[in-house]
């Protein structure tokens, strides 16, 4: 990248001589003889600047500090370095306080000069590559919590969502496994006015059941053995803003009366502690569950049940809405050709015809897995439609081997074991593919011939 470098120095000589020696260093250079020619050139070239060195004391009362803070107004990053004839340690003071990236006197050493401007150089390099790096991971993280659809009911769902958004009510978030109910919960929070507030996640499912309380609610030093400081809990880590409670279903009965009371009184008694906390969470919860059938169970209190309850959103499978199968393959494509550094290809008609069809028992998250896996193994080798798996994965060949290696009986062995590698297990499922009994996959694996 070639630098482009404004000089402003109301000594014409001076400015003539800094020219000609940067520019033999590579340097696009750009003068000015005042502050206010100097702004004129900043206002126009700001977008291609990589450093201003401006003299400190310039005529017409627009001095080199002034326009320091000027540059940085417009943009913060570019460094400015501030060069005089008065140098003394108030003035350099005065310089670096203001933001100078550097300070140095006249006469000026040019040998100085050089390595400041590529130390300046380097240090705004870093900075645009920070910003680079930055807007990417930003990104990423809107394609990760995007809501990829064109059907009508998602965009029933969605604009149902905007609508509780505005509210701060407790949602609940219903719909099978993998079909984007954090993602819902996530644009509850975007639309809401806690938008740039704490939104944290806690999976009721993936805590230990004599765990749960104190990792929900947090807990007191000694409170237990091993708790060696105060912990927040995740109601804690969200306050102020939005606590996503994912697999409420799964929420131990002892503990739901808590849970309840923590929603209705908006607080709640850490573990070890004497006095409750005040709360300002907002509560979304999410489950796979049928929470009415697990009331009859008495897996599920009913009272917590009609709090959670009053504005319930089901999030529809991706089987009732195959139209938005295509527009999802196109999206995790290319996510996963930029992630896995492949050449963006898209999979043919008959291929994505076969997607559409396919049911998808594990919704958006199984859809994903299988693309993931198609991305890496298409740039090489596209896998022809027929072999891609019944669970949307496309498989490598299943078995190999070269002849004269192995004899027929250590051959069908190595078949069969693979086949049932395939199949997850299911003898019915491998004969039916081998074309076999169950009886002979038995025995063909275990080696009794007798049988």
């Amino acid at each position: 990248m070639k630098h482009r470098i404004l000089l402003v120095d109301d000594e014409a000589a001076l400015l003539g001589t800094m020219r000609q020696i940067l520019e033999k260093q590579g340097y696009d250079i750009l003068t000015a003889q005042s502050g206010i020619e100097a702004m004129g050139i900043i206002k126009r070239e700001i977008e291609s600047l990589s450093l201003v060195l401006t003299d400190l004391l310039m005529p017409g009362g627009f001095d080199g500090i002034d326009l320091m803070e000027a540059v940085h107004e417009l943009d913060a990053d570019i460094p400015v370095i501030v060069i005089t004839a008065y140098g003394n340690v108030e003035t350099a003071v005065k310089a670096m306080q203001k933001g100078a990236f550097n300070f140095l006197t006249k006469p000026v050493n040019y040998k100085v000069l050089l390595q400041q401007i590529e130390k300046a150089a380097e240090t705004l390099s870093l900075r645009e590559e920070n910003k680079r790096l930055r807007r990417e991971i930003e990104s990423l993280q809107e394609d990760r919590f995007r809501i990829v659809h064109v059907s009508e009911k998602m965009k029933r769902l969605m604009e149902s969502a905007a609508e509780v958004a505005r509210t701060d009510d407790t949602v609940l978030i219903t719909g099978e496994s993998g079909t984007g109910k954090e993602l819902v919960a996530r644009y509850i929070l975007n639309e809401s006015p806690r938008a740039r507030r704490p939104f944290v996640a806690f999976n009721a499912a993936a805590v230990h059941p004599n765990l749960i309380e104190s990792e929900l609610f947090g807990f007191k030093k000694g409170a237990f053995t091993g708790a060696d400081r105060n912990s927040p809990g995740y109601v804690g880590a969200a306050e102020g803003g939005t606590l996503f409670i994912d697999e409420i279903g799964e929420m131990p009965l002892a503990l739901q009366p808590k849970l309840l009371r923590f929603m209705q009184e908006r607080e709640y008694l850490p573990v070890g502690a004497a006095t409750p906390v005040r709360s300002d969470v907002r509560v979304i919860a999410a489950t796979n569950k049928d929470l009415e059938k697990e009331i009859v169970k008495e897996h599920f209190r009913q009272d917590l049940y009609y709090r959670i309850s009053r504005f319930t959103l089901r999030v529809p499978s991706l089987r009732e809405r195959r139209e938005d199968i295509p527009p999802l393959v196109k999206f995790f494509v290319e996510r996963f050709s930029a992630q896995y550094k492949k050449p963006l290809r898209y999979p043919d008609e008959p291929t994505l015809a076969r997607l559409i069809e396919r049911d998808w028992p594990g919704n958006i998250r199984e859809l994903e897995h299988a693309v993931a896996r198609w991305v890496l193994t298409a740039g090489e080798r596209p896998e022809p439609v027929e072999s891609v798996r019944p669970d949307g994965a496309i498989p490598e060949a299943i078995y190999s081997f070269r002849l004269g290696e192995k004899n027929m009986k250590e051959i069908e062995k190595e078949v069969i074991e693979a086949a049932l590698r395939f199949t997850g297990g299911n003898k019915a499922k491998t004969a039916q593919m081998l074309a076999i009994s169950e009886r002979t996959i038995y025995r063909k694996i275990t080696g009794d011939e007798e049988l």
